[in-house]
């Protein structure tokens, strides 16, 4: 009794992978026919969580590889704007069935970098972060999406220094580190880049890199402090900066530093200072 107990359910879990790969058959016929005329579309049917897990007789590693596989074998380059909304779908499914699957976020960071797919691909990024604590890739691919395509350097750089201590390259986490310095001064005011890049130059090993961190925090201290006389310069004088050695000679300055990394400091459109090569 036991014996055919067990042949009944693997009978079962047979006939439900048969009817999932008959249902996938189908939505592939249906998508050809209907645009044979001009090109084979790639996605066209998703179906619901609960089909989906169904199909996969419970499992829901299986479910997120029979939709990984369709997305793998799907050639995005013919997809329209419908399609990939499908693909985003499909492929945020995979992420609810299995957040840790390495192909799908992948994909995700690769594909799904439009504006109106990227809370997909941001959603994807963040649930694959948080199911693999030792990798560092989809936080990167994160912060990377916020600051290219949010226009949120802040975020983007905070979700960088959250990937820093799973990197065991010293050569890697110095890049991440300075990439995430680099996107603080863009981010916050002078003053405050200046303090939160300091304290990255605190957390460093001793070192070269340590010592790269403070000479850029020294150039983002001397920036702010140069912007507040610019500021003070403009209420004694009614009028803002032409160039920066008029502080000198309003004498509210000594001198005006020298920059660590020799690019110097220059005037915005505004008058403002800012750094050379910013300008």
């Amino acid at each position: 009794m036991r014996d055919f107990h067990a042949l009944a359910v693997r009978y079962r879990g047979g006939m439900l992978l048969v009817f999932a790969a008959m249902m996938f058959g189908l939505s592939n016929i249906h998508g050809s026919r209907e645009q044979l005329h001009e090109r084979s579309r790639e996605l066209v049917v998703r179906l619901p969580l609960v089909f989906q897990i169904a199909m996969a007789a419970g499992d829901k590693y299986l479910a997120a590889n029979l939709s990984g596989f369709r997305i793998l074998v799907s050639e995005t380059y013919r997809m329209g704007p419908d399609e990939l909304q499908v693909q985003a779908q499909l492929q945020r499914d995979v992420s609810w069935f299995n957040p840790a699957h390495e192909d799908n976020y992948y994909i995700a960071a690769a594909i799904l970098s439009v504006p109106e797919l990227m809370p997909a691909a941001q959603y994807i990024l963040r649930r694959a972060a948080d199911a693999r604590p030792n990798d560092w890739q989809p936080l990167f691919y994160l912060g990377f999406n916020k600051y290219f395509f949010e226009k949120d350097p802040i975020g983007g750089a905070q979700v960088l220094l959250e990937a820093v201590p799973r990197m065991r390259d010293e050569a890697e986490s110095w890049t991440m580190q300075n990439l995430a310095a680099r996107w603080i001064e863009r981010g916050y005011s002078a003053g405050d880049a200046a303090q939160l890049v300091g304290r990255m130059a605190d957390n460093a090993s001793p070192g070269r890199f340590k010592r790269y961190l403070n000479h850029r925090a020294q150039r983002l201290r001397d920036l702010a402090a140069l912007q507040a006389l610019t500021q003070r310069y403009r209420e004694i004088h009614g009028q803002p900066l032409t160039d920066l050695n008029q502080l000198v000679a309003a004498g509210l300055i000594e001198r005006i530093p020298p920059d660590p990394f020799n690019r110097g400091y220059a005037l915005d459109e505004h008058g403002e200072p800012v750094f050379a090569s910013r300008r």
